[in-house]
């Protein structure tokens, strides 16, 4: 049997204690680098939302009825008989003219009267004896008509000369005084209403809001002047043309219920609650995007252990989530937390 020496015993069990630890941190390593191809991440299920989220916008109290009176008759302004603040009743006198111009016309319209009506007697008579011909007795007629004619429009005018409440209301404004001359047509007060059933809420929406809105839908005013005191009201009304200024359009809300203490000008905060009209949207966090271009946008979503890339539609964002038209049909779930590191087809771990 072959000695060896002790000393090279010693060196090769040296080699051999090396040899087979180098074996294991090789092992190590490649165990560690294929963790290193797998990327943990989290993901959020696909919701599906509405668009009846509540709509919030200023409004400005107001009334659905305003009458501007007016003379039909042109002349001077004899007397006016409220003013600014007042209240008035439906049929009160509110202002008269100067009648002696309008008595004139009348009383020329009856001396016409008189004098066609004797001609006509006269002509008639002629005829009768042969002196005047039928033409000319039918010409007397018909100037006879024609003053009678004339007297009922006198009439007429003479009884419209003077102005009357169309209905009850508060004067917000006196147009034309004592004294002026004032044209057929031209308002002499503006007149609001003020009872429960007149008073309106105005306010202006943008045209995706007021898509969403319709007539009956509900809301909820506040009036700064009573920020503790809510007040239920409708839709009532909905504008056709938008404001060529500022690309809004009006709508217009009345109170559900009387209020005791409304005057014309109070601000309001309106909180619309339009119905739920239609089928749900998808909608996914917006961490999910990792590009967008011009509508589109890009996504992972887990599969098998793999991150698949899809492309999606984006129809709008909604605060922190985003709202897809096409491109989530079948997902469940998209990748939040670590997609923007991710290629396609990458192993994923989900926490």
């Amino acid at each position: 049997m072959k000695m060896y020496p002790i000393a090279a015993i010693i060196a090769f069990s040296a080699l051999t204690i090396v040899a087979c630890h180098k074996k294991s941190t090789e092992a190590v390593i490649l165990t560690d680098t294929s963790n290193l191809d797998v990327f943990e991440v989290r993901t959020a299920p696909v919701e599906s939302s509405t668009d009846a989220a509540d709509i919030k916008v200023n409004g400005v109290l107001s009334s659905d009825l305003e009458s501007k009176p007016s003379f039909k008759t042109g002349g001077v302004i004899q007397r006016t008989y409220y003013k600014e603040g007042d209240h008035v009743n439906q049929g009160a006198l509110l202002a008269i003219l100067n009648m002696a111009e309008i008595k004139a016309q009348v009383e020329q319209a009856k001396k016409a009267v008189e004098k066609t009506t004797r001609d006509l007697t006269r002509v008639t008579n002629l005829y009768k004896d042969s002196v005047a011909t039928l033409e000319q007795t039918q010409n007397a007629q018909t100037a006879v008509d024609m003053a009678n004619e004339t007297l009922k429009i006198a009439l007429f005018n003479e009884s419209y000369s003077k102005v009357i409440a169309p209905s009850s209301g508060i004067v917000v404004k006196q147009l034309m005084r004592e004294g002026e001359i004032v044209g057929p047509g031209m308002p002499i007060y503006a007149i609001m209403g003020v009872g429960q059933s007149h008073w309106i809420i105005k306010s202006a929406v943008s045209d995706k809001d007021w898509a969403r809105v319709k007539k009956g839908d509900h809301a909820t005013v506040i009036f700064e002047a009573w920020p503790n005191n809510p007040h239920d009201a409708m839709v009532s009304k909905l504008a056709d043309i938008s404001n060529a200024g500022t690309g809004t359009l009006d709508i217009e809300l009345k109170l559900s219920k009387p209020v005791d203490k409304l005057a014309a000008g109070l601000i309001a905060n309106v909180i619309l609650k339009p119905k739920q009209s239609g089928a749900g949207k998808t909608t996914i966090p917006i961490e999910a995007l990792v590009s967008s271009n011009q509508g589109k946008a890009n996504i992972f979503i887990p599969q098998d252990g793999k991150a698949i890339k899809r492309e999606i539609i984006i129809d709008k964002i909604l605060g922190d989530k985003v709202s897809v038209l096409s491109g989530l049909e079948g997902v469940k779930e998209v990748i939040t937390s670590g997609a923007v590191y991710l290629q396609p087809n990458d192993k994923i771990k989900i926490n």
